[in-house]
């Protein structure tokens, strides 16, 4: 992550048409809103594609940033609307909106070689919690996603989302009672071991 003094730097060089500044913030960011993207579209095309395409928005309306924001909320907020506008596309199209289809959660605490049977649980356990996350409502999951895996602050997932911190909040509440409640026969399974 760039500290806020470097990026508002850059921001400004690249207002004034160096390019390479423009490509440092994109370097800097890209891998995290493309992770975000995935996260919501469950399809790595389409999150390469509105990756694209989020950046150069970003580039085209570089001039109209008013840094209220740092440039990587602004850019968040850029990536969840063209993200919001593809799935809504999704939905007229097709009559359903598509939802991620894998996360690979990874741990190194779980280096240790399991038995079969903790394999097998961790394997269902993992399962279940790929489509825990892929049922969540879209709204949830989005406020989920900026805090929990892009590592934004609930004021800066806010900011991104256009609605109170308490909202933001709220949301990762109901997000994470959904998921306590979707997995709990897993949970349950693992505590009978």
């Amino acid at each position: 992550m760039i500290e806020k003094e470097q990026e508002l730097n850059l921001v400004n060089r690249a207002r004034k048409g160096e390019v390479e500044a423009f490509m440092t913030l994109i370097r800097a960011y890209q891998a995290p809103i493309y992770r975000l993207i995935y996260r919501l579209t469950g399809n790595r095309e389409d999150a390469a594609d509105l990756t694209q395409e989020t950046m150069l928005k970003a580039y085209g309306g570089l001039k109209n940033f008013r840094a209220r924001s740092s440039f990587r909320t602004w850019l968040h907020r850029i990536a969840v609307n063209e993200t919001l506008n593809h799935l809504n596309k999704l939905n007229r199209e097709k009559g359903k909106v598509e939802y991620l289809d894998a996360i690979k959660p990874t741990d190194p605490a779980l280096a240790a070689v399991p038995s079969p049977e903790e394999s097998s649980l961790e394997e269902e356990f993992k399962h279940g919690l790929e489509r825990a996350l892929a049922e969540l409502p879209v709204n949830y999951k989005l406020a989920f996603s900026l805090v929990a895996f892009q590592g934004l602050s609930q004021a800066e997932a806010a900011e991104v989302l256009g609605c109170s911190v308490g909202t933001v909040s709220w949301k990762i509440h109901e997000a994470r009672r959904m998921l306590r409640e979707k997995m709990r026969p897993y949970l349950n399974r693992a505590e009978e071991v």
